[in-house]
């Protein structure tokens, strides 16, 4: 089982959506999925009741969990079978950022190209690194054009961070498919959207598991978690 953590200090990033997109693109590539939603706000957890409520299925499977308890409902998800664990980590909280980066196999700090958030992403980097963990940032709700993303991709090279190959633009696939308790590439499978998070989940899972997200490994049956 591997586990995959969504942190940044800084709220309004996206941490939520990229969490819940890459658990439905974990599922759609055959895994048991499990998200752990830390966050106060429980924001993925009313993202599931959305999907729920709307027709769209109990999976992939969100449990509200209080950080405390992480270590346990971690090992208890190993025992089911559980493939993949995400956790969607709130801002700020630097108790359940520390459970949370120590856990992890790979922290995703997701970022705008922007001062105020580049500034809590570089602050996210060093929490990670003081863990001697490795930090992958990865940009998010990126213009067309425009300096800002070409400065971002430098500030983050000069921290000692991973960079994402895998940028996500603004797009209003993503707020829509939040609303209704789908994703982007749910809402809109042939969509620009749709095809940054297929690159961005393929990065993911063959940095977790070491090899192709996509055709070196049979789909395995779900399990009930």
């Amino acid at each position: 089982m591997k586990i995959l953590a969504v942190i940044s200090q800084k709220g309004g990033v996206g941490k939520t959506t990229l969490a819940t997109t890459l658990a439905v693109a974990a599922e759609q590539d055959g895994k048991s999925v499990a998200l752990f939603d830390l966050d106060p706000q429980a924001s993925a957890c009313f993202w599931a009741d959305r999907r729920k409520s709307s027709g769209h299925g109990e999976t992939p499977v969100v449990r509200d969990v209080n950080y405390n308890r992480l270590p346990h409902v971690i090992e208890a998800m190993r025992a089911a079978g559980c493939d993949l664990v995400i956790l969607d980590c709130p801002p700020v909280h630097r108790d359940i950022a520390n459970e949370a980066i120590s856990a992890a196999d790979m922290v995703l700090i997701p970022t705008r190209a922007e001062a105020l958030d580049i500034r809590a992403m570089s602050q996210t980097v060093r929490l990670v690194q003081q863990l001697s963990k490795t930090p992958t940032v990865v940009l998010t709700f990126c213009p067309p054009t425009g300096p800002e993303i070409e400065q971002a991709r430098d500030g983050i090279k000069s921290l000692g961070a991973t960079l994402a190959p895998v940028e996500v633009h603004l797009r209003k696939a993503f707020s829509r498919a939040q609303q209704d308790g789908l994703t982007a590439q749910e809402y809109e499978p042939s969509g620009k959207a749709a095809q940054e998070v297929k690159k961005l989940y393929d990065y993911t899972a063959t940095a977790l598991y070491r090899k192709e997200a996509h055709g070196e490994t049979k789909a395995k049956s779900r399990r009930s978690i």
